[in-house]
């Protein structure tokens, strides 16, 4: 069995990630694995942390060290034949399972072939490797077809877990798992990735990992630019302008809301959880209707009339967002300045705060949430979405 292995919260000394890996702003845990790596390679190891957060990356840098011919500094050469391979996506001795099909998950078919090709000799004559991506999306069946590859598994071989949700996976799985926990990337070093990989300035940058909830991953496949953060920023005014508004003027304000909302969502950039302070689940409602927007869609083919997935989704990320507006008001109006999930909008903040007692920014919290709960319960978003406007303070 497998020993089970953690990142440690606090290092006695700097951590070092090693130079070619790929993952940032997890030091620690970078170190943590190299260690892990050089010392005795676990048969088995699973990457546990927030789905976008980076453990996808770490585990493909496990995967790249582990077959690497020359390792250098605790991680691959990135120069030597494997490494080539695994840069192109072609060796053979390396198979990637992740979910499928409509059901999005991992069937047994993938973990029964997995387990006759781990059985024979290695291609390349190194070692054997399995990376199974998003892992907590094994069903039953495929989790205890990978058990017996764990229980008794060929010699220079290694299965690598990426997961979101441990939890999700059989205790029996966890317990023959050396296992390393993430958290969120480390702010500034998630910032500076954003701003090399998507081409955008460090403001816009900063904006966009704090509208994804400090997770790089959905923005970089998304392929995110500045006209997502451009349009969060919109949305925040035009609700903050909602209060000099008459109710009625509101509701030919928010077809434009709506679109700007969708823009939001097709970035990859659904703020639910760092501006209205919810975490989202993937096995929700509310969570499934977002994720159903497609994240990459040519304008030619969309429909002209969005889907009633593509409309739950758009509403869902607007009222999400009007909670952070609501939130960081009623924040503001008791003094808590510095705990505001943007504070480049601090300006406008305040000057719509101070404006009404902090009673009246409290129950258009409650209010939004409980919008947000009739939404979850098939409610119907055009008539959600008009009656927040209509019950949203007034100066």
């Amino acid at each position: 069995m497998a020993r089970a292995v953690s990142t440690p919260p606090d290092a006695a000394h700097p951590a070092r990630r090693p130079a070619r890996f790929v993952t940032r702003g997890h030091d620690a845990a970078a170190a943590h694995l190299a260690t892990l790596l050089a010392d005795a390679p676990p048969h088995a190891l699973l990457i546990v942390g927030p789905r976008g957060a980076g453990a996808g990356t770490l585990a493909r840098d496990a995967v790249a060290t582990l077959m690497c011919g020359a390792p250098v500094d605790g991680g691959p050469c990135g120069t030597c034949r494997s490494c080539r391979l695994i840069a192109s996506g072609s060796h053979t001795d390396l198979v990637v399972i992740s979910p499928t099909g409509a059901s999005d998950e991992i069937g047994i078919e993938p973990i029964r072939a997995l387990a006759a090709g781990l059985a024979l000799f290695s291609v390349e004559g190194g070692r054997r490797i399995a990376l199974i991506e998003r892992a907590d999306r094994m069903n039953e069946a495929a989790q205890n077809a990978l058990l017996k590859t764990l229980e008794e598994p060929p010699s220079r071989t290694h299965v690598i877990l990426a997961a979101a949700e441990d939890s999700r996976l059989m205790p029996t799985i966890r317990s023959r798992c050396a296992v390393i926990r993430l958290g969120l990337p480390d702010a500034n070093q998630a910032s500076e990735l954003l701003g090399e990989r998507l081409g955008v300035d460090a403001p816009t940058a900063v904006r966009l990992l704090r509208m994804s909830s400090g997770r790089p991953g959905p923005l970089i496949d998304a392929e995110a630019t500045g006209d997502a953060a451009r349009a969060h920023a919109q949305i925040r005014r035009q609700i903050l302008d909602f209060a000099a508004t008459q109710p009625h003027a509101r509701l030919g304000q928010l077809g434009a809301l709506v679109a700007d909302a969708r823009a939001i969502l097709v970035a990859g950039a659904d703020d639910g959880d760092a501006a209205d302070g919810t975490e989202s689940d993937d096995s929700s409602d509310d969570a499934a209707d977002v994720d159903a927007e497609p994240k990459k869609k040519s304008p030619a083919k969309r429909s002209a009339k969005p889907t009633p997935a593509e409309r739950r989704a758009a509403a869902t990320a607007l009222l999400r967002l009007w909670r952070g507006v609501a939130r960081d008001l009623a924040l503001v109006s008791t003094g808590a300045v510095d705990q505001i999930a943007f504070p480049e909008d601090r300006a406008e903040i305040e000057a719509v705060a101070h404006k009404l007692p902090p009673a009246t920014w409290g129950e258009a919290l409650r209010a939004i949430d409980k919008t947000l709960n009739a939404l979850r319960r098939n409610g119907n978003p055009e008539l959600l979405l008009d009656a927040a406007a209509l019950s949203w303070p007034t100066l």
